[in-house]
């Protein structure tokens, strides 16, 4: 079972659908597009002309996402409700998961931050009895 929690609501899907996997090639084609416009940008290469927005990017990848779900929630309401700092990572995640047919690894998102992830194990390793509370 993979779930999603916005704000107060929690989603769920048992598994990952065919919608999903036949729906993800513009998803997949924007990530690929920004991942090789980052590259570029980091090797010095001029991106200037490149005809892709922010806006674009996140409403294609986004919409997927809704599918993933079963459309149990709008673009909007992930758009409100869901931490922007995992936002592309946890979508790409989902993707490269669907992508390569390993969605066993898919479980809760968002996703917690490998820095927090450490520090609950760590914490957890040093007093069993004690556990950090996770950022819903």
């Amino acid at each position: 079972m993979i779930t999603c929690t916005l704000g107060e609501k929690k989603y769920t899907v048992d598994f990952v659908s065919g919608r999903a996997l036949r729906e993800m090639e513009p998803a997949s084609k924007m990530y690929g597009r920004l991942v090789r416009l980052s590259q570029d940008a980091t090797e010095g290469k001029d991106v200037s002309q490149e005809q892709l927005t922010v806006t674009d990017a996140l409403d294609t990848m986004v919409k997927w996402f809704c599918i993933l779900f079963n459309n149990q929630f709008t673009p909007d309401e992930m758009y409100d409700n869901y931490p922007a700092d995992r936002l592309m990572h946890d979508i790409a995640l989902a993707l490269m998961a669907v992508q390569t047919q390993t969605t066993e690894v898919l479980d809760t998102f968002p996703t917690i931050p490998v820095v927090q992830e450490a520090e609950q194990i760590l914490a957890e390793a040093e007093n069993p009895e004690v556990t950090i509370p996770q950022e819903a």
